[in-house]
């Protein structure tokens, strides 16, 4: 038996005399064809079934098609069935339906060539199989992200644990260490334990918004007065032995959330940390723009593959989809630019080094 994806409503008035070769035209036997000779009767076939594209006969009795068009339309089933709309080809016999027709997307004259009517009708049915394919793997996405959500809370729960015992132990050693070095180990620790804590809080808090639904909290600020906060605190540990300069640009005040794109060079020093080998880091906080700021943090190093794809993707394209700007490494950050209405880059050549750039909209508007 043939999968609904298959199903087409043929509805012709049963005195018809193209009712026949229509049927004999479609029912090929790769394709299930549901039959009906009134408006009722498709209504009533509509309650039990999902096709994936409708025939319909202008001259039907009772409802015309145009009428029975509307009427499937505003059922819940038929409300994205295709319907094409099999009209005679006297003048005068049919009155237009471009402008409020229902789900009417295409029209044959009658009787229909078959070849004609074979390809119109195949093509549909191709779409709506896409369509809803579609729309499984739209629902399969948004299951795996409430597992992701749920994971990623419970291993919050997990890392949070040994990380307030660290913030602890730091404390006892400031307080109670009496070599100055290893005081300042205790503060490297705190300081360590804290911006953890921020990255677990910033990534529970995007797990948790599906989509698009990161709303920041605008308020002005200076993005240079954040960026030294920042690497005053990164320089404090993961990056103590690393040589970061910030330069700053033009005016770099501005509408932003300054928690989130704190968060944002957080992990993007990080990076730093881990894939730099050492280098010399540069932030850059640039004013320049009207109408935008732009941060970057650039290395005079070059990424091997494995982090490139990582962090800036090129993975296989995707056929009618862009290509991806970022990777699953700087996904959590991308996200934090485009909910501000701004944009985020990177990338790692040779001649070039590695660069990530944020660029956020210098105000609301």
């Amino acid at each position: 038996m043939a999968s609904k994806l298959c199903q087409m409503l043929v509805v012709i008035d049963e005195k018809s005399t193209i009712r026949q070769s229509v049927l004999e035209t479609l029912d090929d036997g790769s394709s299930t064809v549901l039959t009906a000779a009134s408006a009722a009767a498709a209504l009533e076939l509509l309650e039990q079934h999902d096709p994936a594209l409708a025939l319909v006969d202008l001259e039907l009795p009772g409802l015309d098609g145009i009428d029975l068009a509307r009427r499937i339309h505003q059922t819940d089933k038929g409300r994205h069935i295709p319907i094409i709309l099999l009209i005679s080809s006297k003048p005068g016999s049919w009155r237009d339906f471009s402008a409020d027709a229902g789900g009417v997307i295409d029209f044959l004259y009658s009787p229909p060539d078959p070849g004609l009517l074979r390809a119109k009708v195949n093509g549909l049915i191709e779409l709506q199989r896409q369509r809803r394919e579609m729309a499984d793997r739209i629902d399969d996405m948004k299951r795996l992200s409430k597992v992701n959500a749920l994971m990623i809370g419970a291993l919050s729960h997990d890392i949070r644990t040994p990380l307030a015992a660290l913030a602890l132990n730091a404390e006892l050693v400031i307080r109670r260490a009496e070599p100055q070095g290893l005081r300042q180990a205790g503060e490297r620790i705190k300081a360590a334990t804290a911006t953890l804590g921020r990255q677990v809080d910033h990534l529970v808090n995007l797990s948790s918004l599906p989509g698009d639904d990161l709303r920041p909290v605008l308020a002005e600020a200076d993005l240079a007065e954040l960026a030294r906060s920042r690497i005053d605190i990164a320089t404090g540990f993961m990056l103590a032995d690393v040589d970061v300069k910030l330069q700053v640009d033009g005016d770099v005040r501005g509408m932003f959330d300054s928690a989130m794109i704190g968060e944002a060079l957080d992990q993007l020093l990080l990076l730093c940390a881990i894939h730099g080998a050492g280098v010399p880091v540069r932030v850059h906080a640039d004013g320049h723009s009207r109408r935008s700021l732009v941060l970057r943090v650039e290395m005079d190093t070059v990424l091997p593959d494995a982090s490139c794809q990582h962090l800036f993707g090129g993975g296989q394209a995707v056929p009618g989809l862009p290509p991806s700007q970022v990777g699953p490494g700087l996904h959590a950050t991308e996200r934090v630019a485009r909910a501000h209405g701004g944009s985020f880059v990177g990338r790692s050549r040779d001649r070039e080094g590695t660069l990530f750039e944020l660029i956020l909209p210098r105000s609301e508007g």
